[in-house]
């Protein structure tokens, strides 16, 4: 079974295609800043030499275009593609891994305004692939999807029930997948069961969460009923008091979708600093003595720490704490900032491993308690895996 993963971005679109007999990967690239003239792209089909360059992408149905002729070179016809499986990101109802039909693309527009960077291109890019490939199935797997077993106590908001139950406001979390491979690999490489394994899983990159993890279930989660809620972002603001949010749309007379757009694409690092939404650029700023890139920087790292306490009390203990994303995985410095003074939970870090770190392991020193690992996550496989499970539900139901 060959499966396509696509990554919808409003002006990327990356993809990774697996073999699902042995899930290697059989092509995968990137196309960057869809719709200029000049778009930087990267392709790799396995026994060819990689593609790096720049070229014209002047639309997202050219983009998807482009990355299917990598595609049919991989399995000689795109008749022989199984499906296409999506990182999908909210919808109306149950979370989970569904066939795409118009009707679950309509729950996913009615939540447009929660999930507004994300929802829209990804809806526009399943309509795309619908025309471009009739006849192969397209399945999502909504990011929500492996909090689905939170206790009702851990997802409730304190406001008026009925919200609850006429418009489905609760916590429901995000980055499903990474945080679900997470609760996989750690295990693997700690060579334990994950039964009874109290972890805590830090997604931290231009999007990040926190996740408590208990024998391999999501038990709480930093995000909430959007990706908004939890530690700050690269632009999304994180915890906020929602007064101050009225405050300021009250006296400044903006409109809910007005304020929306502040706080996804003004807030967070970006808003802190006035610089950038980017550790690396804040990191630079700090050490010249920038004292907003530093407030920034420290913030974010606090807020982490905060909720890694939290969920540790959550969890009743702490077995092991991972740090995955593009931050987790190559910020050592961040990792540095968000371990120092946890030595009371029993966390330990091994400076000299946490600096010199390349792609995934441990980070703790001997004596610590806790096993502190950076994992390169994939949240691509974990979409495979479930594409390949509808797929094959419906085989059977036929």
């Amino acid at each position: 079974m060959r499966i396509l993963v696509a990554n919808v971005g409003s002006t990327s679109f990356k993809y990774k295609l697996f073999d699902m007999e042995d899930e290697t990967v059989l092509a995968e690239g990137r196309i960057e800043r869809v719709g200029e003239t000049s778009s930087p792209s990267v392709h790799w089909v396995r026994g060819e030499e990689a593609f790096q360059g720049e070229v014209s992408v002047l639309d997202y149905p050219s983009a998807i275009r482009n990355a299917l002729g990598y595609v049919e070179r991989a399995i000689g016809d795109l008749s022989r593609l199984s499906a296409v499986g999506f990182k999908t990101v909210h919808l109306r109802g149950e979370p989970g891994a569904y066939l795409l039909t118009e009707e679950v693309l309509s729950r996913m527009e009615e939540y447009n305004f929660v999930a507004p960077i994300h929802n829209p291109p990804y809806v526009r890019a399943v309509r795309i692939f619908r025309e471009l490939l009739p006849e192969v199935s397209l399945v999502g797997l909504f990011e929500p999807a492996f909090h689905r077993e939170m206790p009702d106590y851990a997802y409730i908001y304190g406001v008026p029930y009925r919200w609850y139950e006429e418009y489905g406001i609760r916590r429901y979390g995000f980055h499903g997948a990474s945080h679900r491979y997470i609760s996989e690999r750690v295990p693997e490489m700690l060579g334990v069961s994950s039964e009874g394994l109290r972890l805590v899983s830090c997604h931290l990159g231009g999007s990040s969460s926190v996740c408590a993890i208990s024998g391999g279930k999501s038990v709480d989660t930093s995000m909430g009923f959007s990706p908004q809620e939890g530690v700050l972002n690269a632009t999304r603001t994180g915890d906020v008091d929602v007064f101050a949010v009225l405050y300021v749309m009250e006296h400044e007379g903006l409109s809910p979708v007005q304020m929306a757009e502040l706080l996804c694409r003004q807030g967070g690092l970006l808003g802190l600093s006035g610089i950038s939404g980017d550790v690396r650029d804040l990191e630079e700023a700090a050490e010249k003595g920038d004292e907003r890139a530093r407030l920034a920087l420290e913030a974010f790292c606090y807020g982490v720490k905060k909720y890694i306490g939290a969920y540790a009390a959550a969890l009743g203990g702490l077995d092991a704490l991972a740090f995955a994303g593009g931050i987790g995985e190559r910020g050592w410095k961040v990792r540095e900032r968000i371990c120092k003074d946890l030595g009371f939970l029993g966390v330990r870090l091994d400076p000299k491993r946490n600096r010199r770190l390349e792609g995934e392991g441990m980070i703790s020193d001997e004596r610590s308690h806790v096993k502190v690992l950076v994992i390169r996550t994939d949240e691509e496989l974990i979409v495979a895996r479930e594409v390949r499970r509808v797929v094959e539900g419906l085989a059977y139901k036929k």
